[in-house]
């Protein structure tokens, strides 16, 4: 009985099977027939495709490998009703695919990419995404216009020196475009990678006689190729070298721990550090401040300056007095001499581009011009009796003149 039993279901499957397979071979032969017998064959497909996108076009690119008969592709789009083709070489490595499509609508792109064989069969179909850019970003970057310029100054070595206001990563200002001249006359086009917060850009050799222009790059995705930029704007003239800790309050660079310092950023002789090794810098209100007296010896030939490299140009050093007290022995001068090696003693001002004297308590200046690069130190030349003498700035600035 049970022998009976499986024979019978070993004929079922078997003629099961027999069905199966001549019903296979029938559609077999039918797909053949269409292909015209031959065995279809999908050619090798890109890899890692990406949409780059860009100012009314992209870049499509990705990475083919393995398929030795890859010989072209094509990409289709706006519904298939355009389209690029492009040979492929193959290297017999990795190739990589990189097409710029052009003159395409703004907003977003829907991409079909095939490859081709010798046999020219095509792969099956890949689809990408991506966003096309065009006027309307343009018309938000210049309504949203140029970074801010904070403050625009001459370094003390000569550079123009630009600071500019913080961005918020969500603007995306990518850099500024900045044109200015050397003091040699050439014309100078930089491109400055935007940095978010706290970016200063140094302009070597400036001339002062002219403005620099700038304008601000604008990138709408982290991908983009490229850049959107609005009009170029045109900076004031610079006014000023940044001299370093020039202002009251003003920053030591050691202290005596209770009421005399050393101005940092300025050289000083021992001269002019006549409170114990310590002066320049009264640390009760931190103001720029000397004194003979009251305990203190006299000041002789006391020297506090910097070196500057400046350009050719027409300067005014400035000293802004607070306090000036005078008992008849208090000779103090604003000075300008050629080279680094310091300031001269009072008794040889005239060796000097130019000084001079506070004789009234007010402001004192001194004025000077440069027909060449020239390095320059500037700074304050003391004489002051143990009597009383004293003075106290509220700056020492260097104005440039135009």
């Amino acid at each position: 009985m049970k022998n009976s039993i499986m024979i019978r279901v070993c004929c079922f499957l078997c003629f099961t099977g027999v069905v199966l397979f001549l019903h296979s071979c029938s559609k077999m032969d039918a797909y053949k027939k269409y292909e015209q017998g031959k065995e279809i064959v999908y050619p090798s497909t890109f890899d890692s495709l990406k949409v780059f996108p860009g100012k009314n076009r992209v870049l499509i690119t990705g990475l083919l490998s393995g398929d030795p008969n890859v010989v072209k592709y094509r990409v289709f789009w706006n519904a298939g009703n355009d389209s690029v083709e492009g040979t492929i070489l193959r290297t017999g490595g990795v190739d990589t695919l990189k097409q710029v499509i052009n003159n395409l609508p703004e907003g977003p792109m829907s991409f079909e990419v095939r490859t081709y064989n010798t046999n020219g069969n095509k792969s099956i179909p890949m689809n990408i995404t991506g966003n096309v850019y065009g006027a309307s970003f343009q018309t938000a970057v210049d309504q949203r216009g140029n970074r801010e310029v904070l403050k625009a100054m001459l370094e003390m070595s000569g550079s123009g020196s630009i600071n500019w206001a913080d961005e918020n990563a969500v603007v995306g200002v990518a850099g500024m475009d900045v044109q200015y001249y050397d003091y040699t006359g050439v014309l100078h086009d930089t491109i400055i990678p935007a940095q978010l917060t706290g970016q200063q850009s140094l302009l070597p050799n400036f001339d002062v006689s002219k403005s620099f222009q700038y304008r601000t790059l604008y990138m709408p995705d982290s991908l983009a190729i490229d850049t959107f930029v609005v009009v170029f704007k045109t900076a004031p003239l610079l006014g000023e070298v940044d001299v370093l800790n020039n202002v009251t309050p003003a920053a030591n660079s050691a202290n005596d721990g209770s009421r005399w310092a050393d101005l940092r950023d300025w050289i000083s002789n021992d001269a002019a550090k006549n409170h114990n090794g310590y002066g320049g810098i009264d640390m009760r209100d931190n103001s720029i401040f000397f004194e003979g007296g009251y305990g203190a010896p006299s000041i002789n030939n006391g020297k506090v300056y910097q070196v500057a490299m400046l350009p050719p140009g027409t300067y005014t050093f400035d000293g802004s007095v607070n306090w000036w007290n005078n008992n008849g022995n208090n000779y103090i001068y604003l000075v300008a001499t050629e080279g680094n090696a310091g300031l001269p003693d009072a008794s040889s001002l005239n060796t000097a581009i130019s000084y001079g004297q506070l004789t009234n308590g007010y402001d004192v200046q001194t004025q000077f011009t440069l027909m060449q690069p020239t390095i320059v130190s500037i700074g304050l030349v003391l004489n002051m009796g143990n009597d009383g003498e004293s003075i106290r700035f509220n700056s020492l600035r260097l104005y440039i003149n135009h």
